[in-house]
């Protein structure tokens, strides 16, 4: 293990500090996702170091001045905004909740995927299951209901999965096909971006997707709508599924 782990660096006071905002850390998650959703944070970026008053704010945003009160005072605990002889301005850390994309997608991700579910850990931890699950959908895991997913909670989950793998696409891309492989087989296709990106790449390779039949549908889809674009040769699917197998051929426009 690292190293980092071998010590604790907090003083007393910094610990106990640190368990407080512990502690009231998902009342100042949701009300930091307020201040962004409801335009707080944009309305306070677009007046610059000016800042607004809490009467220029509600008028705005169109959130009550009561509303806006609650939310300010959590954002101005959890060092979001600041506030100077009655106005408000962002905080450093306000204008990466609001332009950051890595912020945007974490938030996102643990408001509609996590949160309610991680009321249920400790069950999940006892049980060795998934229970918090149980908020979604009757599944044994998540990817088989990710297709089923509320439309909300979908564009989250793959708005998360895409910003770190498409970031790694580029990196990966020259390094697996280096060798100019005939073939390839995508374990765990999901929505099939890995594959179109080694099409475009290279438009010579086959390429083989195994994954549970719902999200071989979703990757079907895609591959359908953007895989003569991309001059894929062909494309196999084969499905987790026992014996299920399909092979469907996607040629380029040449």
């Amino acid at each position: 293990m690292s190293s980092w782990y071998q010590h604790d660096p907090m003083t007393a006071l910094a610990a106990k500090e640190a368990a407080q905002r512990l502690a009231f850390a998902p009342i100042a998650f949701q009300a930091a996702l307020s201040l962004r959703d409801l335009g707080i944070l944009s309305a306070l970026d677009t007046a610059g170091n000016a800042g607004l008053t809490l009467a220029e704010i509600a008028e705005r945003t169109g959130v009550s001045v009561y509303g806006a009160s609650v939310l300010l005072d959590m954002g101005l605990s959890a060092r979001i905004v600041i506030e100077t002889d009655g106005r408000f301005a962002l905080a450093r850390m306000g204008h990466y909740l609001l332009h950051d994309a890595m912020t945007r997608a974490n938030m996102n991700f643990t408001a509609d995927v996590c949160y309610r579910g991680m009321a249920q850990l400790s069950e999940s931890v006892r049980r060795g299951a998934p229970s918090g699950l149980r908020e979604f959908g009757n599944w044994p895991t998540i990817y088989e209901g990710l297709s089923q997913l509320p439309e909300e909670v979908r564009r989250s989950w793959f708005g998360f999965d895409h910003y770190y793998s498409d970031s790694a696409f580029s990196e990966l891309l020259p390094r697996v096909l280096a060798g100019k492989p005939a073939r390839l087989v995508d374990i765990g296709a999901n929505t099939g971006r890995w594959a179109l990106r080694c099409c475009a790449f290279d438009a010579a390779v086959e390429l083989t997707l195994v994954d549970l039949p719902q999200q071989l549908q979703v990757a079907m889809t895609n591959v359908q709508a953007a895989g003569t674009a991309r001059g894929c040769r062909r494309i196999r699917w084969i499905s987790s599924t026992p014996g299920s197998r399909c092979r469907m051929p996607v040629r380029s426009g040449g």
